[in-house]
């Protein structure tokens, strides 16, 4: 989820599977097994939580697919169709963060 918010409005749901998939098989799978594999370099760090591999590899794809798509065109400008964010959307997200995050204490 942290990776499709980093291109949330400007990427099509096919090719952003596609990078997903690539993105998980190809670098989160090699990080979560040197993070909780009893062998791997990453194991003695006692990363209970899976700060690793789910953070900093869901936060590098987000940055990663960001750059690649670039900036927005038209953004903030009055062509621009639609409004950026919806004030109810935001709360209902933020909600669900909030209740997912410390709703497990």
């Amino acid at each position: 989820m942290i990776a499709i918010g980093g291109v949330a409005e400007r990427a099509r749901l096919g090719p952003l599977l596609v990078f997903v998939f690539l993105w998980s098989t190809l670098v989160y799978d090699p990080i979560a097994c040197w993070t909780w594999n009893s062998k791997g370099w990453s194991y003695h760090n006692y990363d209970f939580a899976g700060g690793t591999p789910v953070h900093i590899s869901s936060g590098a794809a987000a940055l990663v697919i960001s750059i690649y798509l670039r900036k927005r065109h038209g953004f903030s400008t009055p062509t621009f169709g639609y409004p950026p964010h919806s004030i109810s959307h935001i709360i209902l997200g933020t909600t669900l963060l909030w209740f997912g995050w410390f709703g497990w204490f």
